[in-house]
Parts: C-alpha cells; sequence; structure tokens
C-alpha cells in the first residue's frame, strides 16, 4: 500500500470509530466486552487495508468485517448463559446498521443542542454523562436535592431529543 492509501485508510478507519463501536455495541450489549471486538474488528480491518480500495465505502465494508466479528464473538461466547443466542445478535446487528449511519448527523445536532442550553444545564449533563457521577453526587456537587436533579435531568433529556429530532428533520 502506498502512503497515501496508507493515510486514506487510517483516515477512514479513524473518522468511523464511532460508527463501528456503535453497531457493535448494538449487537453485543457490553460496553466492556464491545470495546474488544472493536479491537478485534480493527485488527482485522488493518489486516485487510490493502483490499479497500480509496474512493469506496468504507463504512459498509468495515461493518461487515464488524459484523463477523461479532458472530465470532457470540461463537466463543456460547456457553456464557449471560449471552444473546447468535441468532439474536444477528437481528441487533442488522437492526444497527441503519442506525450507525446516521451517528455523525446525531452527533452534530447534539453539539449544537448542547451549545444552545446555558452553562448550568451543560455542567450538570457533562457532570452526569462525562464524569459518570450519581444523581445524589450531581446534588450534593451543585447544592440542589436529588429529587430536583432527577427532574431537570429529565426535563434536560427531553428538550435536547426534540432539539436534535429537530435539527435532523431540518434539510
Amino acid at each position: 500500500m502506498s502512503n497515501q492509501a496508507t493515510e486514506h485508510f487510517i483516515g477512514e478507519l479513524t473518522a468511523h470509530q464511532p460508527q463501528i463501536l456503535g453497531f457493535i455495541l448494538g449487537a453485543v450489549g457490553s460496553r466492556v466486552d464491545s470495546k474488544d471486538v472493536l479491537q478485534r474488528t480493527n485488527l482485522v480491518l488493518w489486516r485487510k487495508a490493502a483490499e479497500f480500495r480509496p474512493g469506496s465505502a468504507f463504512l459498509p465494508w468495515a461493518l461487515a468485517i464488524a459484523r463477523y466479528e461479532v458472530l465470532a464473538y457470540y461463537r466463543d461466547r456460547q456457553r456464557d448463559r449471560l449471552v444473546f443466542e447468535p441468532d439474536v445478535g444477528e437481528l441487533l446487528a442488522e437492526e444497527s446498521l441503519p442506525v450507525c449511519e446516521e451517528i455523525p448527523a446525531r452527533q452534530q445536532a447534539l453539539r449544537s443542542c448542547l451549545g444552545n442550553m446555558n452553562p448550568e444545564e451543560r455542567r450538570i449533563l457533562g457532570l452526569r454523562y462525562a464524569q459518570g457521577l450519581s444523581v445524589g453526587q450531581i446534588a450534593s456537587a451543585c447544592g440542589r436535592s436529588a429529587d430536583g436533579v432527577k427532574s431537570l435531568m429529565f426535563r434536560l433529556r427531553k428538550a435536547l431529543a426534540r432539539c436534535i429530532e429537530a435539527r435532523l428533520a431540518t434539510p
């Protein structure tokens, strides 16, 4: 592979990591296991990099490889009672494909909608989703009641969902 082809491949691979991970997460369900499957998928993609033709659609090709890695994950875990049957994993993988293609537009809409919120609302969402704090921890950090934080989080999530859907509906 030429340097230019390698750079193009790396650019495509890194640009589509959120969609590939989202697809795998939708099929596997576990964040930890999804990251392991993503690593295996990336290794296979890298090994097959010479097969990828610049200018062709990278995401469908990468998701096809990810699908095989998801199936391998289920095959390897068949004896684990907490893992879905392979048929369920296959169905989840198929249902995840259309959603994965929407991720970049949804992320852009989310960034825009978050930009329209006041700083305190963004701070509270950041404490919950970026830092992983519990409602009780957020309440303590913000000097609010836990019920007040729950109520605010509910309203903020609904407002973000409406904003995102409105932005996606606008051409």
